[in-house]
């Protein structure tokens, strides 16, 4: 079978309800243990084109693990304004404008490793079929999320490599919120073969060192607000604090996961500003901001993810002070 790119969830949704398209979830544990493996070794370089809420843009893309066995990946924004970035192991080492929390506005892998027990608790797993993308024969996983707090994800992956060629992003009605396609795709077959592309990994000089020296720990930075409600199966991942520029208090920033999809929270003191907080759909991200009061300090909270708008509210409105947390 060939699963088509949906121009409306339709198409998915009623394959779903047809028994003879779902292959049993066994089959899909082999394609998520090697996309594991592929992940931690294997290089590439390609074009993909990004579409969120009808927009969209151009990206080039060079993957590597060097020497040192750290994982160097180069990004390129080749339409609209010119933007680069570089990531080492996942962090940030440079880009365009020198920011230290900045990403690529995509990620090519949904989270770097997928265990399949946990996510068959909230998410029902199944191999659709077979796809082609950018000339290659791919294998097509869904992941059908058992609450509400999820969206669906679509994976075509490599057939020869196991790398995620094609992503889509569906909301409970099964309409597209976000796509990630290659068009252009070329493995790395040998060592020989990456080693001849290491300066295609190398930052240019209009990317700019990231400033890591003014990144502390947050408790450090004697920042104690903690999240008191997140949707079951998601857990912390990270957390870290970035002062202001000009030493005054800064941003502490936490990332949340349950294996596929994640959402960050950031709190901020905003004493001296005048702000008011909102709550946003930006295609297939909510954003919601919230007032709150510690002591002598209002703090805006900020929730952003790629969840439902009614799951990042509830989020945001569960943050509080840990010493308020163990009163309670």
């Amino acid at each position: 079978m060939y699963v088509k790119a949906l121009g409306s969830g339709l198409v998915l949704w009623i394959a779903l309800a047809s028994s003879s398209y779902a292959a049993p979830v066994a089959l899909a544990e082999p394609w998520l243990q090697r996309m594991q493996s592929a992940y931690a070794e294997q290089g590439y370089q390609g074009a993909f084109v990004y579409e969120r809420k009808g927009a969209f843009t151009t990206h080039q893309v060079w993957r590597q693990v060097n020497g040192q066995g750290q994982l160097v990946e180069r990004f390129l924004q080749l339409n609209g304004p010119a933007h680069e970035v570089i990531r080492i192991n996942k962090q940030v080492t440079c880009n365009s404008a020198g920011i230290a929390n900045e990403r690529p506005a995509t990620d090519i892998w949904p989270v770097a490793a997928l265990d399949l027990q946990d996510l068959q608790q909230w998410y029902e797993v199944r191999v659709l079929g077979e796809s082609r993308v950018a000339g290659q024969p791919a294998s097509v996983l869904f992941f059908s999320p058992r609450d509400q707090h999820r969206y669906a994800v679509e994976l075509h992956l490599d057939q020869a490599t196991a790398i995620p060629l094609k992503t889509l992003l569906l909301n409970e009605q099964g309409q597209l919120l976000e796509r990630l396609e290659f068009v252009q795709f070329q493995a790395y077959v040998d060592p020989a073969q990456a080693a001849a592309q290491q300066n295609l990994v190398k930052p240019s000089a209009e990317c700019l060192p990231v400033n890591t020296d003014k990144r502390v720990e947050a408790a450090r930075a004697g920042v104690d607000w903690v999240v008191d409600w997140v949707p079951q199966g998601f857990v912390l991942l990270n957390s870290h604090y970035q002062q202001g520029q000009d030493g005054s208090e800064g941003v502490l920033s936490r990332v949340y996961s349950d294996g596929l999809a994640h959402f960050s929270v950031f709190f901020e003191n905003i004493s001296h500003l005048e702000v008011e907080g909102g709550r946003h759909q930006l295609g297939p991200t909510a954003v919601v901001s919230r007032k709150a009061v510690q002591g002598a300090k209002i703090i805006m909270v900020t929730v952003v993810g790629e969840i439902p708008l009614g799951s990042a509210e509830r989020i945001a409105l569960s943050m509080r002070g840990e010493q308020e947390a163990i009163d309670d």
